[in-house]
């Protein structure tokens, strides 16, 4: 394994081989002090090779590849990752330019970890990583052959620009979008390489990329193509005549404006994405000179917000998500720094150089309509048989619903573009009732009218749902989140006898029918039906019902041993981390029957067990807070590992955020600290950290530490929170005032 993080080394070969070359014994010394040294051999010249050096070997690496025969630079897959090492004599520039004269491309795995805005012409990165461009006698694979065409295409990953980059970012940023088994539609791809790029995500299952341009098709086949990646020539005009089978995802960047007639590729889309794909687009924004036209020959027309959101409309799509994208060097925003913003869909005109959507079909819209009869899919789950936990094509009435409003990190992503959405669906009469009044109930506002007015409706869907003796798994399902959710509004409002109600019918509801990790909430019931009964002093009963919910934990666990022996987790795997979940719930039973045992004060008890749902603790840092003094090196190195994992995935999440230039962190502890650190080497800066218990002029990390209170919530503002159990609570009052989140939940 790779012994240091701090290069932001590759942690394995980007070949088949498991191990990397090095060509003499002098670098393999230097880069021994960042692996282990069973990970580094002399070149294999029969099979594909990922060579490392430092920069100061660049010329002598060069050199000696030089050597090789031009059959197998042909044949074989090369890379090259130099690692900066003391007194480097090149720029980031001049290194990138040497290796683009050498024959080869930047790797495109390098856009997964840089920052699109933090870039900087004078950029410099601890490592960069090149591939070699096939030579396989295409004239385009001769870098001078490529520049003469340069006005008409370009590979983007063979050139160092702030264009270029632009270009490139919009993959990198429709790649994270990529759902699991999804396939992908990209149009106008040009050289391919931007289809290349999306094509390294493991999410993906397979892309087909389709330009007009033949020679284009062949040098991206030829330089690009692999097993999940194949590249067809097609007229863009001809679009709405294509017999594809339906993608879950369609990318067009900077196609349209090319197109004599771009109604057709919207009727592609009709025609070519699934009822629950997405579309990401994006087009120049009014790139027009003092005559009001277009000064590109090769562009048909100009588009604002107003004509872009529009055509969405027509076609019936609602917009997820839309973006501003901006670099320097262009005719018209000349000095513009590099930044990609999200925006309101709900904003007039804003100036930029590109504009960036993402799509979804509205499936009330009449243009959607026949396309809901295709047999549905869901390509996560491609099994022939599968659990009914998701079983989506006989659990709902319209199964195209679920990646679109109830996958977490796949379905729309903005809460109140997701509420609307469910409103339309609930008002067209859509039958997925208990599934629509869910989400529509944890998007409400705090309005006792509209509260009370949505749990009438809630308890007639519930009403529905038990009158029917035969339900569908998934009808259970929904009947246990919608009762839940409408007990845990009653009690908020203290309507404590409705709500008693409610939580009894999530205990009635047989949740192991559905799946063991429901039961989660019906652990959760009990935990709160024993609150309500302290409150109404009835503390022998509040045992009882702690009981209950401690023998359902049990119960859930024989169901969860059993669906594993029937290898249901080989299918479902987020059933493992999900059981955690119910743990943690028994662990507040646990909590609360403790202190009844020990004759705590009511009034004491229930304030604790605020406390306690704030502070849940299963997993993560109850365990690093159990070994933290442990002697047991072993468990030590396990504990970072997880910690690490956890910091990683927070810091992925933060890098995917439309701005990163107002962040604070929430929590002062060691996570905080290495979040912190982590953001710092991707560019990434932060103004602060964020502790309910901050003292004046505290720092931590050398930066100011400020209580929730002095937190100035603006729209510009992103928090990231380092707690395991609380971070969605605390959260939401932030997303309402605007304040992009970044949390594991």
């Amino acid at each position: 394994m790779k012994l240091s993080a701090d290069q932001s080394l590759p942690m394995a070969p980007y070949t088949d081989a498991p191990v990397f070359s090095v060509f003499n014994e002098h670098v393999k010394a230097c880069m021994a002090k960042h692996y282990s040294p069973v990970m580094l051999a002399n070149p294999d010249t029969q099979g594909d090779q990922h060579f490392l050096c430092e920069q100061q070997h660049v010329a002598d690496l060069l050199g000696y590849l030089d050597t090789l025969t031009g059959q197998w630079q042909a044949q074989h897959e090369l890379y090259v990752t130099v690692a900066k090492s003391a007194n480097d004599q090149l720029g980031q520039q001049a290194l990138e330019n040497l290796f683009y004269q050498a024959g080869f491309h930047l790797d495109a795995r390098e856009w997964l970890q840089r920052d699109y805005a933090g870039l900087q012409d004078n950029r410099a990165f601890d490592t960069t990583t090149f591939r070699r461009v096939k030579q396989t006698g295409h004239p385009l694979c001769t870098l001078n052959n490529l520049l003469a065409e340069r006005d008409l295409h370009m590979d983007m990953l063979r050139e160092f620009s702030c264009r270029s980059d632009a270009h490139v970012f919009r993959y990198a940023f429709a790649q994270h979008l990529i759902r699991p088994g999804d396939r992908l539609l990209d149009c106008a791809c040009g050289l391919g390489y931007g289809s290349y790029l999306m094509s390294l995500n493991d999410r993906l299952n397979n892309i087909t990329a389709v330009d007009i341009c033949s020679e284009s098709v062949s040098y991206a086949n030829q330089v690009y193509g692999h097993g999940k990646l194949h590249y067809e020539t097609l007229d863009i005009d001809c679009y709405a005549d294509t017999q594809f089978e339906p993608f879950d995802l369609i990318t067009s960047f900077e196609t349209i404006e090319h197109v004599k007639d771009y109604h057709s590729f919207f009727k592609l889309c009709l025609r070519s994405l699934k009822p629950d794909g997405r579309v990401i687009a994006s087009v120049p924004y009014m790139w027009v000179d003092e005559t009001g036209k277009d000064p590109n020959p090769y562009h048909f027309h100009e588009f604002d917000w107003k004509k872009f959101a529009a055509l969405f409309a027509e076609y019936g799509f609602v917009i997820e998500a839309r973006y501003h994208q901006t670099a320097p060097g262009g005719f018209k925003l000349t000095s513009t720094p590099r930044r990609f913003d999200k925006s309101s869909v709900d904003a007039g005109e804003i100036e930029t150089e590109w504009l960036v959507v993402v799509a979804t079909p509205d499936l009330t819209h009449p243009l959607w309509q026949s396309q809901q009869s295709l047999a549905y899919s869901n390509p996560q789950y491609p099994q022939a048989s599968l659990p009914a936990f998701v079983d989506f094509d006989a659990g709902y009435h319209n199964p195209w619903l679920h990646r679109q409003l109830v996958q977490v990190g796949q379905r729309i992503e903005d809460a109140d573009i997701r509420r609307r959405y469910v409103e339309s669906l609930l008002a067209s009469g859509a039958k997925d009732h208990c599934l629509l009044l869910t989400i529509q109930g944890y998007s409400l506002e705090a309005n006792p009218a509209k509260i009370n007015a949505w749990l009438d409706s809630a308890e007639k869907a519930l009403d529905q749902v038990e009158q029917d003796t035969e339900r569908h798994p998934f009808a259970i399902r929904w009947l246990v989140s919608l009762a839940y959710l409408s007990a845990i509004k009653c009690y908020e409002q203290g309507d404590f006898l409705r709500a008693k109600g409610l939580f009894q019918r999530v205990l009635d509801a047989n949740c192991s029918a559905f799946c063991p990790v429901l039961n989660v909430k019906a652990v959760e019931a009990c935990f709160a039906l024993a609150k309500i009964a302290l409150y109404e002093e009835q503390r022998e009963q509040a045992t009882v019902i702690l009981n209950t919910g401690k023998h359902l934990v049990f119960e859930a666990t024989a169901v969860f041993k059993q669906a594993v022996e029937q290898q249901q987790d080989q299918i479902g795997e987020f059933l493992w981390s999900e059981m955690a979940e119910l743990f943690d719930a028994g662990a507040l039973l646990n909590k609360m029957a403790i202190a009844l045992s020990h004759n705590q004060s009511t009034s004491h008890i229930l304030r604790q067990a605020a406390e306690w749902e704030q502070n849940k603790r299963f997993g993560l840092f109850n365990l690093v807070e159990k070994y933290r003094k442990s002697s047991d090196l072993t468990v030590q190195a396990d504990m970072q590992l997880v910690a690490q994992s956890f910091v990683n995935k927070l810091v992925a999440k933060a890098m995917n955020l439309a701005r990163r230039d107002n962040i604070h962190i929430w929590g002062t502890g060691v996570v905080a600290q290495k979040v912190c650190e982590a953001l710092a080497k991707k560019g990434v800066q932060v103004c602060g950290f964020i502790d309910s218990q901050a003292r004046a002029g505290q720092q931590f990390a050398g930066l100011p530490v400020i209580t929730p209170a002095d937190f100035e919530a603006e729209s510009a503002a992103q928090v990231i929170l380092t707690s395991v159990g609380s971070s969605a609570q605390l959260a939401k009052p932030l997303e309402e005032q605007g304040v992009a989140c970044v949390y594991l939940a």
